[in-house]
């Protein structure tokens, strides 16, 4: 969940991976079921890019409302949605997500994307985005596996030793190895919470050598935080190799090579109220 005051640390990379990805991610948004004039709730909304989608597909009777706790994420979904002549349609509320100042069944779909990894009770959650839902409408959540969500083509051996730290960061970070993937839960969280597991798209965006800016920008930032996340979990050659990999500079730069590839999955869970 977003912090009360200013914008977290990984905002600009998950901004950048929403530019980087848009295509992909418009699939998603696509494929949740809306009818006209459906009410969406959007929760947490962080930076608006959903919200923006979102009104953009219930063009012209729909409604969406933007919920978030934090006042910068609700400012910078603001000036998402007006970026693209939406604000009419979409209503900007603050609130958290285990505590929603909504009556029941309120609306259509709830949505949520990737921001279990935040929520420390997502079963407690879920079932308040239940409650909100109306009879017969949808809870739809887009989440990842970050120990897949982003497939390099670098070294067999770095990648091996990556998971490895990823998995011991997890475990020190957030006291359990599990949590850094909620999407491999997530339809436990679901059936948990009082719904109805309907459906499981898992969305792939490959991209290859030579990245356009979008794509190079998204990859400097997500191997920034990579190395700052990992640093402390890594051996010494291991790091070695990981600076070599992601410095634009060293001859074995990832981003210098003619046959780098990335791959990024996301999933989309529709869960019935």
């Amino acid at each position: 969940m977003s912090e009360k005051t200013a914008l977290p640390e990984y905002a600009d990379t998950l901004a950048a991976f929403h530019r980087a990805f848009r295509r992909e991610l418009c699939r998603a948004v696509r494929a949740v079921p809306l009818t006209s004039g459906a009410a969406v709730l959007d929760v947490p909304c962080g930076d608006g890019f959903y919200s923006a989608l979102l009104a953009r597909r219930l063009r012209p009777f729909g409604k969406v409302t933007a919920a978030d706790r934090s006042d910068s994420y609700l400012s910078a979904a603001r000036t998402a949605v007006a970026a693209v002549g939406d604000s009419a349609a979409v209503e900007f509320v603050k609130a958290d997500a285990y505590h929603l100042p909504f009556d029941d069944a309120a609306f259509d779909v709830t949505w949520c994307a990737q921001s279990f990894i935040s929520l420390e009770d997502p079963v407690r959650a879920l079932m308040e985005m239940r409650r909100v839902t109306r009879p017969g409408g949808s809870v739809a959540v887009l989440e990842d596996d970050d120990l897949h969500r982003v497939v390099l083509n670098w070294p067999v051996e770095l990648e091996m030793e990556l998971r490895r730290a990823a998995v011991a960061a997890s475990a020190a970070k957030y006291g359990s190895r599990a949590a850094l993937s909620p999407a491999r839960r997530m339809r436990q969280f679901l059936s948990d919470a009082g719904l109805t597991p309907r459906g499981k798209k898992t969305i792939a965006a490959d991209r290859l050598a030579p990245f356009g800016p979008a794509v190079r920008r998204f990859l400097r930032l997500h191997l920034r935080d990579t190395r700052a996340y990992l640093t402390d979990f890594l051996k010494p050659a291991a790091l070695a190799a990981l600076d070599r990999a992601i410095d634009p500079d060293h001859p074995e730069s990832l981003l210098k090579r003619p046959d780098a590839t990335v791959t990024c999955l996301t999933t989309l869970f529709i869960a019935g109220r």
